[in-house]
């Protein structure tokens, strides 16, 4: 006989994954924009006139990662695509940072 207790978790499985998708369609569109103006904003650092600071692109990121968290995105809760598409976007913007301050194109973490 199968014990109730190994049957509860698997119960929640189906609730977690709507939970998930219907926060996706708010998460996705949102972090698909970010993830847009950090490669604008990577292409603009790598002009040697551009800086992280004076670029429209770089300096829109916090005004769209602060919608994608005001819509539930960066929580415990959340292990959506969108919040591994705004993680990526993330480590490119820090990236972004890197080679502006540094000035060093080819620079790379890896």
């Amino acid at each position: 006989m199968i014990r109730s207790s190994r049957i509860a978790p698997l119960l929640l499985l189906p609730l977690l994954a709507s939970a998930c998708s219907s926060s996706e369609s708010k998460l996705e569109p949102i972090a698909n924009r970010l993830r847009e103006a950090v490669n604008r904003c990577v292409v603009d650092v790598l002009e040697p006139s551009t800086t992280y600071e004076n670029s429209t692109h770089c300096r829109s990121l916090s005004g769209i990662a602060r919608q994608y968290v005001e819509a539930g995105g960066f929580t415990d809760k959340t292990s959506c695509p969108a919040d591994r598409i705004a993680e990526t976007a993330r480590a490119r913007a820090w990236m972004a940072l890197a080679v502006s301050r540094t000035g060093d194109q080819g620079l790379a973490v890896w």
